[in-house]
């Protein structure tokens, strides 16, 4: 028996397990994360689990971030001080079978006009995010066209959409949870960690002008995890001048706020199970808007 079977057989145990890795995004710790997740996908013994294991860190990269720097760089008008970063799925992907789902990723390029990203701490950004009204910076982006792509998730997230144990109905109190179920948890926080050591990776390879602030986040797919990347090495370039010479559209008009939790009513096991029976799939659960509802208007 897998040893998160016996957590997750009470939804408190999964949300506690879960908190605490959702602790660690914030944190940055990356390495903690991946000291976590990678012994307990060993521990599955199962050929999703050699899947996982086989989409490593180094496989997953980010196409176009010279491009990026360039465009930042070039930008005639006031100087980009923060950028928004995302990686999401076709909302129309209707499970088709036999091909493999690639996600795309969504821009989102910013100055101080609407907030000021370039005195910014880490706290005022994830303070920003919980705010009512969302971010200030939302519907502020520029329009500048960039894009970038991921490379390397394919395989996973494609098995992740058509896993076939995305639910765990609790209906009697179990004394452990599937393993099926177990191996799907990890798969999707697997993913997760893969996309954000990917930007960690550009950040510091790369980084941008003047070490501008890079908010990423995975949209309506489980976890929705958002992140803070570069801020610590920035140094704003004070005397640069504005002048030329420092997803749908790719790029994203609105970076939304994370809320406290909310009560709201969840879908039973019978209320998703009739759901299957009427459509013939699996559908999502609803996403928990207290985590985080979205990070880029759709």
């Amino acid at each position: 028996m897998h040893d998160l079977q016996l957590t997750f057989a009470t939804a408190k145990g999964e949300d506690a397990w879960e908190s605490d890795l959702r602790r660690l995004f914030e944190a940055g710790s990356l390495d903690d994360i991946h000291g976590i997740l990678q012994p307990a996908i060993e521990q599955l013994e199962s050929e999703f689990g050699r899947m996982c294991l086989r989409t490593t860190p180094e496989g997953v990269t980010i196409a176009g971030w010279p491009e990026l720097v360039e465009a930042i760089q070039d930008h005639e008008g006031e100087t980009i001080t923060g950028v928004t970063l995302a990686v999401a799925n076709e909302a129309d992907r209707a499970f088709e079978k036999g091909q493999l789902h690639h996600p795309f990723m969504m821009l989102g390029l910013y100055t101080d006009e609407a907030f000021g990203f370039s005195t910014a701490r880490e706290a005022d950004l994830f303070a920003q995010m919980q705010a009512e009204d969302g971010p200030a910076w939302a519907g502020y982006d520029e329009d500048i066209e960039v894009y970038l792509d991921i490379d390397g998730l394919d395989e996973l997230n494609t098995a992740l959409l058509h896993h076939k144990q995305r639910h765990f109905f609790r209906d009697g109190a179990p004394e452990d949870a599937p393993l099926r179920y177990v191996e799907y948890v990890l798969g999707c926080w697997w993913r997760a960690l893969l996309f954000q050591q990917a930007v960690a990776s550009e950040c510091t390879i790369h980084g941008l002008p003047g070490g501008i602030p890079v908010l990423a986040g995975t949209v309506e797919m489980r976890p929705e995890i958002v992140m803070v990347h570069g801020i610590g090495a920035r140094t704003v370039e004070p005397q640069r001048k504005t002048e030329a010479s420092e997803c749908a559209p790719i790029l994203a008009a609105d970076f939304i706020q994370v809320r406290p939790v909310e009560e709201e009513k969840k879908p039973t096991g019978s209320d998703l199970r009739r759901r299957v029976l009427e459509t013939g799939q699996e559908e999502e659960e609803e996403p928990k808007r207290g985590l985080l509802s979205r990070i880029f208007g759709r």
